[in-house]
């Protein structure tokens, strides 16, 4: 779930998130909140102690829009969240030489800050390639996907599974021949 700054620091925001996913019968854990940095976050030490409050309740929290936003390194590091998520920019022209040395830098820092590092909004194959070629291993965009209502998601899932088990299937029997 994409938070806005404003939305984290609103008063109650904690307990009103984990009412909604006890209604729903869902596990914090299954739940990502992905804090947007286009807009600024006032105050960064009651912001950390949010995040710290999520993250102790099992919530994953990602910061969305690094590089871009105002995702400056003290908030990366004093946040304390999971997850860097790369901006859809850097995706964009990551075959420009230097765009490769920033997203090489990010993974780095993201491993160094024991985060884990998803790149948005990649479309080709040549990007996902890059992109693994600077160590990130997650990722979402229309190559994978375009943004789906949760019926055609399970759809896709149970389709990419399929594919999975008969591919294993004609792996093991290639060993086999």
């Amino acid at each position: 779930f994409n938070v806005v700054p404003s939305h984290l620091m609103s008063e109650g925001f904690v307990d009103r998130l984990r009412r909604i996913v006890s209604d729903a019968k869902v596990s914090a854990r299954q739940v990502v909140l992905e804090i947007t940095e286009r807009d600024e976050l006032q105050d960064l030490d009651k912001a950390a102690g949010i995040v710290r409050e999520l993250r102790g309740l099992g919530f994953k929290v990602a910061i969305d829009d690094v590089g871009v936003g105002h995702s400056g390194l003290s908030h990366l590091k004093a946040l304390g969240a999971n997850t860097m998520k790369i901006d859809k920019f850097f995706v964009d022209t990551i075959k420009d030489e230097s765009t490769l040395h920033i997203v090489e830098t990010m993974v780095r820092l993201a491993k160094d800050l024991q985060m884990s590092v998803v790149a948005e909004g990649i479309e080709t194959d040549e990007q996902m390639q890059s992109l693994l070629a600077c160590g990130v291993l997650e990722g979402q965009g229309y190559l994978v996907a375009p943004p789906l209502p949760c019926a055609k998601f399970i759809e896709l899932l149970a389709v990419r599974q399929a594919q999975a088990t008969a591919q294993s299937i004609l792996d093991q029997a290639a060993l086999v021949a």
